[in-house]
C-alpha cells in the first residue's frame, strides 16, 4: 500500500480528521498556506515557487507529507 492509499484509508475512517479538513480545503478552495492548484491541477508550492511535479499521484503525495 502505497503512502497514498494509506492517507486516504485513515481519511476515509475518520482516524486524522484534522488532515481530512486540510485536505478537503485545500480541494475546494485550490489554495492553502504553502500551495496552489491551478486550472490544470497542477501543485504549485509558493514557499519554494516552483511547481511540484507532473505525475498528480506524486503531487499528492507531496502534499499529504508537507502537511502532516
Amino acid at each position: 500500500m502505497t503512502i497514498l492509499e494509506k492517507n486516504i484509508q485513515a481519511l476515509l475512517s475518520g482516524v486524522n480528521e484534522p488532515l481530512g479538513n486540510k485536505l478537503l480545503n485545500f480541494i475546494q478552495n485550490k489554495t492553502c498556506s504553502r500551495f496552489n492548484i491551478d486550472e490544470n491541477l497542477n501543485i504549485y508550492d509558493k514557499t519554494h515557487n516552483v511547481f511540484m511535479y507532473e505525475n498528480l499521484e506524486e503531487e499528492i503525495n507531496f502534499f499529504y507529507q508537507s502537511i502532516l
